[in-house]
């Protein structure tokens, strides 16, 4: 019976061992498991605090090219309208004939245009001015189609706006200076 006990006794000192030895290292997980809690924590906000700056980047640099496209965009249309107002009123390089063929290739193109993103009353216009002889256009009209036409391509890019653009400053440029060298 002394063994009995004996043994007993080693399996309660061998239970309490183990229950001790399992509850410390529980604690010991239990403390790993709130370290990498507070590191993926800390990580995570970190990555926030980096997509933030990044995206701030992003935007400003977005921004730096949005206004190097306009002043570039702005350049083009000086840089072509000096260009065609010397062509046409110191030099006078635009004939009629000249005229009336470039006329007629923005009357073509734009009858394949639809209304986006000038407005269809604007289209209209447009097609309105070119489908007379440039001798019967006015001036006003010409300015009002540049205008549209410099709108257009500055939200656009579109090619055509572009060529309806430069053949209305010709026509302008041929009305104010050409004629009276013909």
């Amino acid at each position: 019976m002394d063994e009995f006990i004996y043994v007993i006794g080693l399996l309660i000192t061998i239970i309490a061992y183990l229950a001790a030895f399992t509850y410390w290292l529980g604690r010991k997980f239990e403390g790993i498991d709130w370290r990498f809690r507070d590191l993926e924590e800390r990580l995570s906000n970190r990555i926030k605090e980096v997509e933030t700056r990044l995206e701030n980047r992003m935007n400003n640099l977005e921004n730096r090219m949005s206004n190097l496209e306009s002043g570039l965009k702005s350049a083009v249309v000086n840089v072509n309208s000096l260009l065609i107002e010397y062509m046409g009123g110191l030099k006078g390089l635009f004939s009629q004939d000249e005229v009336r063929v470039l006329t007629n290739e923005v009357s073509r193109v734009v009858g394949m245009v639809r209304a986006n993103p000038i407005s269809k009353e604007e289209l209209e216009f447009i097609k309105s001015v070119f489908s007379k002889d440039p001798d019967q256009m006015s001036i006003e009209e010409l300015e009002r189609v540049i205008e549209i036409a410099k709108r257009w391509w500055w939200e656009d890019n579109s090619e055509i706006a572009f060529k309806v653009f430069q053949v209305a400053s010709i026509v302008r440029a041929y009305k104010l200076y050409g004629k009276k060298q013909s």
